[in-house]
Order: C-alpha cells, then structure tokens, then sequence
C-alpha cells in the first residue's frame, strides 16, 4: 500500500496521514510456487484425503471396544456420505450405504422372518435426516447398537441436524464427533487445489488443469472464504466448477480461460436481478452520482442476495442527511421510524449519535437535529457497514462541507469513531466499479473502505486492471476523521483551527445555538 495522496488539477497536492491507497499489488494474493505444469504430474488427494480431523476419527471408531456411534459434521457443502465412505475404505473398513433404507431392511421382519443391516457385522453410514424423517427408527437402533456388538453406526448430517437429533435421541450426545473441514491454508495453495484437481480428473474423466487454471481456482475459492489467508472450498460447488469448466476445455486441458467461461456461466445463470438493477442505473431510475459534489450526500454500498440461490452482488446507494434547529439533538433515522431497519441497523444509526455526542455535546446538548435517510431503498435494511457512511453524511451537513461524490463508503463505527471491518467487500466494490464503468470512468473515481477489510480483497480481474491502470481507486481508513477528510479534502482538526472540519462544526453549532436566546457559544456554557 502507499499513502493516500490526491493530486488536483491545479497540480497541488494532499495527503491524508494514516490512510493508504491500495496498490494492484495488494490484490494479487500468493499461492505459492507451482510443482507442476499440468494436474496430471502430481499424485491425486482427494477431498476425503484431506479430511484429517475426520480420518482419525473413523480410525479410533474403528478400533475402539466401546464407541460405536460417530457423527460427521458438514457444512452442507460437501457430499459427506460419500465423503464418509471414502474415509471408512482409507481406514481398512467396508462401508455400507444407505440413503433410504425403509425399516424392514434396517431391523428386519416384524414377524422376525429376516434380519435387518443392524443385525449384521457392518459399518452402517446413514444420513442424518433420514433419522429426522423416522424418530422411530432411534428406539431400534439403540436396541441394535445394545444387542450387536459388531455393528459400527456413522451418522452423516450439518450442525442443524445434529442439534436437531441430540434433542430426540441421546446416543449422540454420547457418540463421537467429528467434524470436516473445508478450510484450508492459502501459503501453498496452488499445489493443495492441484492435487485435488487431479483427483477430480482421475474420479470423473476429466482432461488435466493447467497451472494457471488452478491458480485461477484458488483466487475463486479465497473470494470464497472473504480471507486472502485462507482457500475455501466447498466440495459440491467446486466439483460443479471444475466440471463444467471441462466442457469449454480445447486442446485436451483445462486452461485459465475455460475456468473463466465456467465462472462466467455460473455467474450468468443467476444474475438477472444484478443486470436488471445496472439497467436502472443506466435508465436514471436508480439515482446515483459519481462525479462532483454535494452536501449531506454520500454513496453508501450494499450487499443484495438473491432468493433460492448464494450469488450476491454489490449496489451502490444514496445517503442523504439534514439538519434542523431545535429537537432532542439526535439522529433520526427514517428507515427505522418507517418500520424498514433491523435491529443491527438501528444499533448502528445509535452509534452514530454516541460518536457526535462525544466530540461536541459532551458539555451542552445539541441546538440541532439531524434525519438520515438510504434514499431509494424499498426493502428493509440490515447490518452496520452503513455506519461510516450514514456518519460522514451527517459530518458534511454539520460542517457544511460537499462530499465527494466520485467516492463510495463502506465501514461500521465505534462510539469513539474508530472504523471497524465489514463484509461483501469484494461485491459492494464491484457494485459501485460497474456504475462508475456504466457512466464512464474518470480516473478519480474509487471507494473508501476499512483497513481491516484488506485481506479480504479479491476482486474480479476488470476492477484489478483498472486499479492497474489508475482509472480506479481503492482508498483504506482506520478512523472517520481519515474517511471525512478523504470524501471533503478538509482536514479534521479541532474546534481552535480555522478551517477544519471540527472547527467548522463548532462555529456553526455556535451560530445555530445564537440564533435563539443564547449569545455565547453553546459549548462555553459548561462549568459557569
């Protein structure tokens, strides 16, 4: 990173102390040296291969005497009976599958005619919600677990299910535990995926990847885990991926560019609602502007969700604020006075007011009362990554000073104005990118987000290259005096330096508070 330094067109220059402007650098994370040029040169691991935790734990139900009850906990991402079964053959078992078994297959007759699976010498895998489905079958399968002790049960299921079961039936609670793991490091991540990948391709037939086409995996799979630290992958998803990026292969491997096509078709299939809210950009039904400046006005960046599906996408949004004399010297918030806020989003507008009383009511209460509003929004609204932003929006009207509007804001706040880290970082950037693009790029656009949100930069490779190119910038704070002095060019300051944006505050606190009774400062008041 280096410090953030605005050049204007007069050619001079501002600096803003402790802020950082992301380098092209910083968004290229590091997955180690590659040991192959294609998947084929390295020796397979499957996802079960690398499932530690679990492995010893199906060893020591195995081996053990008295346990015979083991559940493996998933994510619901991953195909963990399979999984299961795979990590029963490593331990030198025989797995027996079932999804469905009706009751006579697990217990046998009711006339006792025929032996059931539970009465024979086995290593039963059975998934968790076929047990949810039967509470009935728990009864039995406690008689057969008591009477048979050469049957080992593996129950297969997410935390809910677990929780679910662990309330109907005790034997879990008394069982062992194991959960998988999809997490893993990111340092030597291009051979991790690699050896993956290659089992893939000998599993299911598929043509080797090359290099670049699993390092492009391993940018996915971070974006993933919202940790440039840290690869997620998710076994179903990532299985898909890699499937269908086999389709587009030429030439008998699987390149970058057939990895792109296969993300850009998974992103297609599900992002109508993203297009058609770029269009309302385009069309001027969604107001928004990106160059100029404004008072009280700011752009706020958002996370959408579509229905029945995980594909989020970022959206840029107005906030707007102003003020008025008299009232109880707080901060209204209009969605949460017209039924639109969650209880996290109004937790954040109060902070808001916490941070504002602190540095100029802390003495006399406010003369003025400020309303904020997310213009535009129909829906309600959550979360406290609005915070910095709604906060900045009140500063400028305070201080009657614009507002970048070539800039977007993301972040939450502390009462003591410290910026705290955020999530969908990575979408909420590539929102606002994709407007800016839409209306053309001027080179000063950007946005402004935590410093703590750093790791989790992986964008798409067109907001990269124009980070590259200097069309596109990506600005880091700690506190919101940097964020307020990045949006307004002002520095922060005290009330006793001409200019800043505290002593502008001041002055017009002052002037608001004389216009009534009063003809001293407001803040003097205190302690005579």
């Amino acid at each position: 990173m280096k410090n953030t330094v605005f050049v204007h067109q007069d050619g001079s220059r501002l600096q803003v102390a402790g802020s950082f402007e992301v380098e092209p650098a910083d968004l290229k994370p590091g997955f180690g040296t590659p040991i192959f040029a294609l998947t084929s040169e390295l020796k397979p691991r499957s996802f079960a291969a690398m499932q530690l935790r679990a492995q010893h734990a199906v060893k020591a139900l195995l081996r053990s005497r008295i346990d015979r009850l083991l559940f493996i906990c998933s994510s619901g991402e991953e195909d963990v009976l399979s999984i299961a079964a795979q990590l029963v053959k490593r331990a030198g078992g025989t797995p027996t599958v079932r999804v469905a078994p009706s009751r006579t297959e697990l217990f046998g007759a009711k006339d006792q005619s025929s032996s059931g699976l539970c009465a024979q010498e086995l290593i039963l895998v059975l998934p968790a919600a076929l047990l949810l489905d039967h509470p009935k079958f728990f009864g039995p399968l406690d008689a057969a677990l008591a009477s048979n002790p050469n049957l080992k049960l593996i129950v297969c299921g997410d935390g809910g299910e677990r929780a679910e079961i662990s309330l109907m039936w005790q034997a879990v609670n008394a069982g062992m535990h194991a959960e998988l793991n999809a997490v893993f490091p990111a340092a030597d991540g291009i051979n991790t995926a690699g050896m993956l990948l290659a089992s893939y391709s000998s599993e299911l037939g598929l043509p080797p990847f090359t290099a670049a086409a699993v390092q492009l995996v391993c940018q996915w799979a971070v974006r993933q885990s919202g940790d440039k630290g840290w690869l997620f992958l998710p076994e179903i998803r990532l299985r898909s991926l890699v499937c269908s990026a086999a389709q587009y292969a030429r030439g008998g491997t699987v390149s970058e560019r057939a990895v792109l096509k296969a993300m850009a078709a998974s992103d297609f299939h599900v992002n109508a609602l993203a297009s058609e809210a770029l269009r309302s950009y385009r069309d001027r039904q969604l107001l928004i502007a990106t160059q100029g400046a404004a008072v009280g006005q700011v752009n706020g960046l958002s996370v959408m969700e579509t229905y029945g599906s995980s594909f989020e996408y970022g959206e840029p949004m107005r906030i707007t604020a102003v003020l008025r004399a008299g009232g109880e010297g707080d901060v209204i918030d209009i969605e949460r006075k017209a039924e639109l806020a969650g209880q996290i989003h109004a937790k954040a507008m109060m902070i808001i007011n916490g941070f504002i009383t602190k540095e100029f009511a802390a003495d006399q209460p406010l003369p003025v009362s400020a309303s904020l509003v997310f213009e535009q929004s129909y829906s309600e609204i959550d979360g406290d990554s609005a915070s910095l932003t709604g906060l900045c929006a009140v500063l400028s009207c305070l201080a009657a000073l614009p507002i970048r509007q070539d800039l977007a804001v993301t972040g939450a706040v502390d009462q003591f104005g410290h910026v705290q880290p955020v999530g969908g970082v990575n979408e909420k950037i590539e929102g606002f990118f994709r407007v800016c693009r839409l209306r053309g790029l001027t080179g000063t656009q950007g946005v402004v987000i935590p410093e703590t949100c750093l790791n989790q930069l992986v964008l798409r490779p067109s907001v990269v290259q124009a980070v590259e190119q200097g069309r596109f910038h990506i600005y880091t704070v700690n506190s919101v005096t940097e964020a307020i002095k990045i949006l307004t060019t002002v520095d922060w300051g005290s009330r006793d330096q001409d200019g800043t944006v505290c002593q502008r505050i001041a002055a017009r606190l002052t002037e608001i508070s004389m216009s009534g009774h009063n003809d001293r400062p407001w803040w003097k008041f205190w302690g005579e």
